[in-house]
């Protein structure tokens, strides 16, 4: 057990608001805890009451004689805070506040949350919920809940914000004989969070998986590291809805466009190493799977079927998924051969043909197991008429006891394969009745069996860089000027010379530019610059104009005095008359040839004070790939959070499809990677030094083959 055991496994439990109504949920939760057969002390708690259903009853938690662990609370919430300052008193280490009417209600249930945080605080009393279902932990008989069953004993430690997802996961569970350590509902989380059940369960022997459901994530920086210094030693499950654009919130950058909400969240999961269902059955099924079967040690799969038809999905099913099909061996091939009939497939997949009995799958399933060159084994079952459902499913279930690869079944369907599923159900066999289901369960396995190997041979997903260089920066005065100058919600830029002053204190490449204001005087001074850099690039600073390409704002590939000239009286114009500036400020800047337009950019998750605080968010989100003035069309582009190693922003860099150019595709010549890494390391340490900074645009970004020069940078600050 961890820090947790006097919640998850109380030696005494007080129950305040038991009645003599069976149907209150007070009264739904003794009862619950009884038919759980709880082996401690329980004391209802009703002022109106002597006794309840056979147990004596107190007034208050401060008149039961004998110490309590944890204490339910299931009464008005405007009477929460007085029962939970009398369990303070008690010196009571956990309360679980089933009620609801908190925040989740308007202003006053929200004062009544912060009362609540304000005694716990005082008195030092963990608490789950308010407004939550409860907890059931089997292994230790504990039903505080008002779940309407008791879920079988098992591996999987389940978290909710949400009580109805609970019981929906609950009853899928008991059809299909999954098994639970912990079942948890916490409801608004105004103390226990995810964070809390997590670190606690990675510690917990009994705990195998883990798995939640999340509306909102307190301090994603937070989970990240947990998971992290854990190893990933146990598989983690995660589903959490609001990915829509309309739940997202709009930048004025490229960045804005491209990072949403779901893009921080997926990327912290995956470089985390933490798997994303997508909805609730997948859900299900990546717990099962996870708790069942073995991690696969490969993405080599075979595929045993008695209808080709359904094997051929499943060839399209893997390889879409990033699997493999096995190669199988001579030597298995040729001991299938002397054993399957003459007209049977020995090429992957292996058709048994439909007139296959159960004994037909044994030697195929045996042989395949003791293949090197075989990681998996998926078996498909179509019932036909002769088709043995439950003898096959017999069979598989004894080849599963003895092997040392995984094995999954898929058995199509309905009525008639049912009971065959429901065999493997119960001998804990992940079975499916769809390939893409099963094929999803797998492909998540050995993604997470990947990520386990590289942590094990001590591959760096991530680095130091927030402990070492948190807030060093030589222009934080400025910097903190112009963020507590900007306004909630909004974002400011940051003047174009304090920009190109951070830019060329964390390293970035910068191209040679004079920055003047119009006057009768700029443009022959802007000639001088030029005649030494021709060609030059004409363009107006991000704080006068964000997106230069849509008003017309940058004039590239300038060549003489003549095109400077005209340039320079045509962008002055423009501005004064869309502008209203009188004398704006323009930059001339050598232009760089030769290269490819590339975006690097950040978005930061959370408040300035995300690495210090440690709430509200995953930090910065950086993303890079494609850039230039098509960058939302393309959308070729990785993301990676601050902070990532270099090898964890190459890999992801490796993702994009410009990075085959970088390469030097078609044999063209390398661009300089070393640059592009280099001037992503050193936006991370950028807004690491300012986390004040809410966005970076750099788009574009030329790299060709010596270089990665920033020709237009844009900084925000922002609340």
């Amino acid at each position: 057990m961890g820090k947790l055991s006097f919640l998850f496994n109380p030696k005494s439990i007080a129950i305040v608001g038991v009645s003599e109504d069976p149907a209150k949920l007070g009264s739904v939760i003794l009862s619950n805890l009884t038919e759980a057969k709880y082996r401690g002390e329980i004391y209802p708690v009703n002022p109106k009451y002597k006794e309840l259903f056979g147990f004596k009853t107190y007034a208050k938690v401060s008149d039961i004689k004998e110490d309590v662990d944890c204490v339910v609370i299931v009464i008005p919430a405007g009477l929460v805070p007085e029962v939970l300052e009398d369990c303070g008193k008690k010196k009571v280490k956990a309360a679980i506040v089933i009620s609801a009417g908190f925040k989740e209600v308007g202003p006053v249930g929200e004062e009544l949350e912060k009362r609540l945080s304000d005694i716990a605080r005082k008195y030092n009393i963990r608490i789950m919920g308010p407004n939550c279902l409860g907890q059931i932990v089997p292994k230790y008989k504990v039903n505080l809940s008002f779940a309407a069953s008791h879920p079988l004993e098992g591996d999987v430690a389940f978290l909710s914000q949400s009580g109805a997802f609970c019981t929906a996961i609950l009853d899928m569970s008991l059809d299909k004989n999954l098994g639970f350590s912990h079942f948890v509902s916490f409801g608004n989380k105004i103390d226990l969070n995810e964070n809390d059940l997590v670190e606690d369960w990675l510690e917990d022997d009994n705990v195998k998986v883990i798995g939640g459901y999340l509306e909102e994530v307190d301090a994603g920086l937070d989970l990240v590291e947990i998971y992290k210094e854990g190893n990933a030693k146990k598989p983690m499950i995660i589903l959490k809805p609001g990915e829509s654009k309309q739940a997202q919130a709009a930048m004025s950058s490229h960045t804005g466009s491209l990072a949403g909400s779901s893009e921080v969240f997926k990327t912290a999961m995956r470089q985390a190493g933490i798997t994303i269902a997508k909805d609730v059955n997948q859900m299900f099924n990546l717990m099962m799977g996870f708790s069942w079967a073995k991690v696969p040690e490969g993405k080599r799969v075979a595929i045993i079927t008695n209808a080709g038809g359904p094997g051929i999905i499943a060839t399209d099913e893997i390889i879409k998924s990033g699997l493999e099909m096995a190669q199988i061996s001579e030597e298995s091939t040729a001991a299938m051969k002397a054993i399957l009939p003459p007209n049977a497939s020995l090429h992957n997949p292996i058709d048994v043909i439909g007139d296959a009995l159960a004994e037909r799958y044994k030697a195929p399933i045996d042989i395949l197991m003791k293949d090197e060159n075989v990681d998996i084994v998926l078996v498909v079952l179509t019932p036909q008429l002769v088709t043995q459902i439950e003898d096959t499913a017999k069979l598989i279930i004894n080849s599963a006891k003895l092997a040392n690869k995984p094995i999954y079944a898929v058995f199509l369907g309905g009525k008639y394969v049912n009971f065959g599923l429901q065999r493997l159900y119960d001998d804990r066999i992940p079975a499916f009745n769809d390939i893409d289901q099963a094929v999803d369960v797998i492909s998540a396995m050995q993604k997470y069996g990947d990520f386990k190997q590289a942590v094990r041979k001590g591959k760096n997903l991530f680095n130091d860089l927030i402990d070492e260089k948190l807030e060093q920066g030589k222009y934080r005065k400025e910097v903190m000027e112009a963020y507590e100058s900007s306004k909630s919600g909004t974002e400011l830029a940051l003047s174009e010379e304090l920009t190109s002053k951070i830019a060329a204190e964390v390293g970035l490449d910068l191209p040679q530019y004079l920055t003047l204001k119009a006057s009768p005087s700029t443009l022959g001074e802007f000639k001088d610059f030029g005649k030494k850099h021709y060609p030059v690039v004409l363009k107006t600073p991000a704080d006068v104009i964000a997106h230069k390409t849509d008003k017309k704002a940058i004039y590239l590939n300038i060549k003489s005095d003549k095109e400077l000239e005209s340039a320079y009286t045509e962008l002055v114009e423009m501005i004064q008359k869309d502008m209203k500036i009188k004398s704006p400020n323009l930059i001339l800047q050598e232009q760089i040839t030769g290269a490819k337009e590339i975006l690097i950019g950040v978005k930061r998750d959370g408040g300035a004070n995300v690495y210090t605080g440690r709430k509200g968010g995953f930090g910065h989100l950086m993303t890079f790939g494609t850039g230039g003035i098509y960058t939302e069309i393309y959308h070729d582009v990785g993301f990676a959070l601050v902070p990532s190693s270099r090898e964890e922003i190459l890999d992801t860099l490796k993702t994009t499809k410009i990075y085959k150019i970088i390469d030097g595709a078609r044999g063209l010549a390398k661009l300089n990677e070393k640059a592009m890494l280099d001037a992503i390391e050193s936006i991370q340490k950028l807004v690491v030094y300012y986390p004040e900074i809410s966005s970076i645009d750099l788009n574009p970004v030329l790299l060709n083959e010596k270089r990665a020069v920033c020709v237009d940078l844009k900084f925000f600050v922002g609340k």
